[in-house]
């Protein structure tokens, strides 16, 4: 090697990288890809809760909610075809994985899932 250029092999993992992350990214970009209507009426939804009046608001907020239910169930299903597929020492950790991607990628999804473990805290969603 010249000029103090190194090579490194792109199948060698990065420690601190997570394990799954390039698979997760396509998944989450599949996921966006096929449920554009999905989150566009969910974010809607959500605007929607955000402008209502105080008897409006249980409402609009139980619209929105029922909208995240529906795109999380999409989720896991993808998450969990995939998952199928692994060894069960691995599943684990990809799981926690995606969700950690899923809720940065679309953090209306973890806020939901950080009140559910707030008012339930076994609970696995």
């Amino acid at each position: 090697m010249t000029g103090g250029a190194r090579r490194y092999d792109a199948g060698v993992r990065i420690p601190g990288r997570p394990r799954f992350s390039d698979v997760i990214r396509r998944q989450l970009e599949l996921f966006e890809a096929e449920n554009a209507d999905l989150l566009r009426r969910m974010d809607e939804a959500k605007r929607a809760y955000d402008r209502s009046g105080a008897g409006e608001a249980e409402e609009a907020y139980g619209d929105y909610i029922d909208l995240v239910e529906e795109a999380e169930d999409e989720l896991l299903e993808l998450r969990d075809r995939y998952a199928e597929t692994m060894a069960a020492r691995d599943r684990r950790g990809y799981e926690r994985e995606f969700w950690r991607a899923a809720g940065k990628r679309l953090p209306t999804l973890q806020g939901r899932r950080l009140y559910l473990r707030a008012v339930d805290p076994d609970s696995t969603i």
